[in-house]
């Protein structure tokens, strides 16, 4: 049984459980999920003006709806760097302003990062696009967030780095406990192909999400599974990842140079969680490649809230697809979903 794309199976970490790590995580405080450590900020911040980008999704806005603050959204341009203009516009003193990295499209230079500090905003920067992602510069928002569990198959993992001092959060097995369950039924499903076993991992799945938003209140890594971070050989993630993503440009390179598709990022893709692509009949190729087990995410519908704020934001919404190109997958895998892609279009 093939699938390609969506929760990653239990199994599949074991090529990489090195023990060499590979990932900076002095600093960090850990927490159940992203979200969870995205309410610890809020709660730090309780009732705080909070300025987001439009292209976001809920489970970013309600940690702060949560703990009462005000939500906002600023507009991007067509190219997904952040609008100078508007934020500026929006900007005022104490408010806390999240940037987040968008296919290797940083929003905003250095320069305009620190006349925002300068202003008076609060620096939060979601990295959960690229966390694993090494970086050079030495500049450092007020605090950074990241949902590592979206990049193995880790039952829990979130992260949050700031200076603030934190209170110490509590810890709750159940989200880690269904997450286990559901990837391990995965792989056996994937292994012998039960249709049933599909419905139940999934229940399980969503069950467990349904646990993160129960409340405001964040919630701490259990500490059984640090192990599972820590073991982890990221560097090793990341050269597959990266191997996958350049050769999906490249047996694509027709498909852009035709204009049926248009590569999100540079050329030069630094690898996070998907190759993204812009389409113009997107639900249609989305729907066909998920009968064909692919599964290729909208990462960033339009929340509610932040309809009619930002039209690129929302050409980006209705067009975007997201190829999944993580290390589970290997050089005839890719060539495979580029087939179903390229068949996909010509419907």
């Amino acid at each position: 049984m093939r699938e390609y794309g969506s929760e990653h199976h239990w199994q599949s970490r074991m090529p990489y459980e090195t023990g060499s790590g590979g990932l900076e995580l002095e600093g960090w405080t850990f927490y159940r999920s992203g979200r969870d450590a995205m309410k610890q900020l809020a709660a730090l911040y309780s009732h705080a003006r909070v300025l987001l980008p439009a292209l976001c999704c809920e489970s970013m806005i309600l940690p702060f709806e949560q703990n009462g603050c005000t939500v906002e959204f600023y507009k991007l341009n067509a190219d997904l760097t952040g609008n100078e203009e508007d934020v500026l516009r929006k900007l005022s003193r104490g408010c806390i302003l999240l940037y987040m990295t968008y296919f290797d499209v940083r929003p905003f230079s250095r320069t305009f990062l620190e006349k925002l500090r300068s202003l008076g905003a609060l620096l939060l920067e979601d990295r959960t696009q690229d966390i694993i992602v090494p970086r050079r510069e030495t500049f450092r928002p007020e605090a950074t967030v990241a949902s590592l569990r979206k990049w193995a198959a880790m039952p829990e993992g979130g992260l949050l780095k700031t200076e603030a001092a934190l209170p110490a959060a509590e810890t709750d097995g159940r989200f880690a406990r269904l997450r286990l369950e559901a990837m391990e039924e995965k792989g056996e499903y994937l292994a012998k192909g039960i249709p049933e076993m599909k419905a139940d991992f999934l229940k399980r799945l969503h069950e467990a999400d349904e646990l993160l938003d129960q409340s405001g209140k964040p919630v701490a890594l259990s500490p059984e599974n640090l192990g599972y971070i820590v073991n982890l050989d990221f560097e090793k993630i990341l050269k597959q990842r990266r191997r996958n993503c350049a050769l999906l440009r490249e047996v694509l390179k027709d498909c852009a140079e035709a204009g049926k598709l248009q590569f999100m990022g540079s050329a030069g893709n630094t690898a996070g969680l998907y190759l993204g692509v812009m389409l113009e009949n997107r639900d249609a190729v989305q729907k066909y490649m998920a009968e064909r087990s692919i599964y290729c995410p909208v990462i960033w519908p339009i929340p509610e809230q932040a309809k009619g704020v930002c039209e690129n934001c929302e050409h980006v919404a209705g067009h975007m697809l997201a190829l999944p190109c993580d290390q589970r997958y290997g050089e005839e895998d890719m060539k495979h979903i580029a087939a179903v892609l390229r068949a996909a279009l010509e419907v």
